[in-house]
Formats: C-alpha cells, sequence, structure tokens
C-alpha cells in the first residue's frame, strides 16, 4: 500500500507511481501515474546530470541505505511512509486533515497518494512500510530516483488480534523525489515486482 505497482504488475511507502494494484488490498486502482516535471537545472555544486548517488562500495544493499541515510531524498521518503502510517492508524483520509502527510508530496503526487490512503484504512500499523534502499541516482540537480526494496505486504495488522493479515512479500521498486523550492518532496512510488529479501529492508516501529 506504501506504493503503487509498475506498468506490468504492482504499490510504498505509497509514493511515486505504482500504475495498477496496491499492494495491501491488491484491488486494481484507477488512479494514473503522475505526470513527469521538466527536468531542472543543476544547481551550484550539485551533481552532474546522471550521477549515482552511492559510493563504489555501497551501490546495492543493505550497505547502500546506510551511506544514503542522510540523503534529503531518503529523508524525505522515510516522512511520506511515517505520515502515510499514522494517517492509517488514525483512520483519516481527508487531506484537509492531513498537512504533515500532504506536505511530504509533490501535488502531482497527492492525486495519487490520497485514493491510494483512503482504499487502504481499517487496519493498524505497527510502523511505516519497511523500505531499503538499494541505490539512487540523480539525473539533475532537482531530481533523485531512489532503488528500492519494499514490504509491500505482510505489514499492516488486525486492530483486534494484532495478527498480520497477510504473509509478508518483498518487492524492488523505486521512488521519484523531487526539489521544489528548498524542500524534498516525493513525486512517486512504484513496484517493477522484483525481487528482493527481508534482509534488504529496514522495519521502523512506532
Amino acid at each position: 500500500m506504501s506504493a503503487r505497482r509498475g506498468p506490468a504488475t504492482w504499490v510504498v511507502l505509497g509514493g511515486a507511481a505504482i500504475a495498477a494494484l496496491t499492494a495491501c488490498s491488491g484491488a486494481t486502482s484507477s488512479v494514473a501515474p503522475p505526470t513527469a516535471t521538466a527536468p531542472a537545472a543543476t544547481a551550484p555544486g550539485a551533481p552532474a546530470p546522471g550521477t549515482t548517488v552511492a559510493t563504489p562500495e555501497a551501490t546495492s544493499g543493505p550497505d547502500a541505505g546506510e551511506a544514503l541515510a542522510g540523503d534529503p531524498a531518503v529523508v524525505a521518503l522515510h516522512a511520506y511512509l511515517r505520515e502515510q502510517a499514522l494517517a492509517v492508524n488514525a483512520q483519516v483520509a481527508d487531506p484537509a486533515a492531513l498537512p504533515a502527510f500532504t506536505a511530504t508530496l509533490t501535488p502531482a503526487a497527492r492525486q495519487w497518494a490520497v485514493p491510494l490512503l483512503a482504499e487502504n484504512l481499517g487496519d493498524e500499523m505497527p510502523g511505516p512500510y519497511p523500505v531499503g534502499v538499494l541505490g539512487s541516482r540523480r539525473p539533475t540537480g532537482d531530481r533523485v530516483e531512489l532503488s528500492l526494496c519494499l514490504q509491500d505486504r505482510g505489514w499492516q495488522v488486525d486492530r483486534r488480534t494484532g495478527a498480520a493479515v497477510n504473509a509478508a512479500h518483498f518487492s524492488t521498486g523505486h521512488a521519484v523525489v523531487l526539489r521544489v523550492g528548498d524542500r524534498w518532496l516525493v513525486d512517486d512510488v512504484v513496484s517493477d515486482d522484483g525481487t528482493c529479501a527481508a534482509g534488504d529492508v529496514v522495519a521502523e516501529r512506532f
């Protein structure tokens, strides 16, 4: 539920563009992927377009997540996932009542993230959806593309019993995070249904 599925298969955290099914409910989503923004000029001191933002020894797996933990784009993704989980637990999907949630998203992302949230109210979130950052690419100074491993099922629990509502499932995906003014905002989160595992994500609990 954290993200949306890619065109061929699937949900985020939830985040920057799944084009078909939500990870929690498995229901078909009619939410279209957000329109890509025009590339922005590279800011002074920013990596050149096409630069991969990861140390040579940490381009994949858990090491990449550690190396990129303080990256503003990664921080923005985690902020989105946290606010999404808090909204699910409060059973609130009205964007007017969720300023902290909508503040993590670009206007385009709100067009899919709010309906996605509304479709997945009901169960309890023990914390934000587990996600692992496998790598990062910065095609322009104001756009970061994160390669992810997402736990897209088996995280939400029944409010009465505390049991997971379905079996754990992990999928690769990607997120697009844009710099808008002086802030980094999630623009898309998409699962591409590749293979990854529990060891590739970091689980945080409230």
